[in-house]
């Protein structure tokens, strides 16, 4: 029985993946440096490589990595602060969802970045607990974040779906034993992602098929 759904947060719920690599690709542009949306969704989303170490790869000289990066996370900060969208349906979803299951959120971010993300979007108040970047030490695709949640809702594997739009995301929740459900964006690189994922258009997809797999 499927007692929990447990979300990623940015490219599910909000639409901040699409800001930062806009944000990203122009900062790069500034220093010389050509950012494709596939390289993007390959070595960030996919393989989980840093910004600096991307820079790197597009032949940013070192000299310049660091400011890149400041303007880079100031500019997003600043998007953010203006006030971030939600995805399509997910007001309507969550509150459909959390009338039959706990919902939490698992994320990769900091509590500071979800805090911003959602300063005005009236979502926290659905989801029992929320997984940043502080309550583990490996990051997605290790499997400890959703391990974590796990440990914190009391729960088993089996217990839980995972519903991510990445990867890295993906591959995180298999790797605990979680059966997962991919939200594709144009940023995601399917031919990464684990096999065995359920893959759905949106999150307005999401209600029919809790229902189908609860049958």
């Amino acid at each position: 029985m499927i007692k929990a759904i447990l979300f990623d947060n940015d490219g599910i719920l909000v639409d901040t993946e699409h800001m930062f690599f806009e944000v990203t690709q122009k900062t790069f542009a500034l220093s010389g440096a050509v950012l494709t949306r596939q390289q993007w969704a390959r070595w960030y989303l996919g393989e989980g490589k840093g910004s600096k170490q991307i820079a790197e790869y597009l032949g940013i000289p070192a000299g310049l990595r660091e400011e890149t990066m400041r303007k880079r996370d100031d500019e997003f900060r600043d998007r953010m602060a203006a006030g971030v969208p939600t995805l399509k349906g997910v007001h309507e979803v969550l509150k459909s969802l959390c009338q039959q299951f706990r919902l939490a959120v698992v994320t990769g971010a900091s509590r500071h970045h979800f805090e911003i993300a959602h300063s005005s979007t009236a979502l926290t108040g659905y989801f029992e607990t929320v997984i940043t970047s502080e309550d583990y030490q490996e990051p997605k695709p290790s499997p400890q974040a959703y391990m974590t949640a796990l440990k914190k809702l009391d729960l088993y594997p089996h217990e839980c779906i995972a519903v991510e739009d990445s990867p890295r995301g993906a591959r995180a929740a298999v790797s605990a034993a979680i059966r997962c459900v991919l939200v594709p964006t144009s940023l995601t690189d399917i031919t990464l992602c684990p096999d065995g994922c359920i893959t759905i258009r949106d999150l307005t997809y999401l209600p029919k098929l809790m229902t189908r797999l609860e049958s």
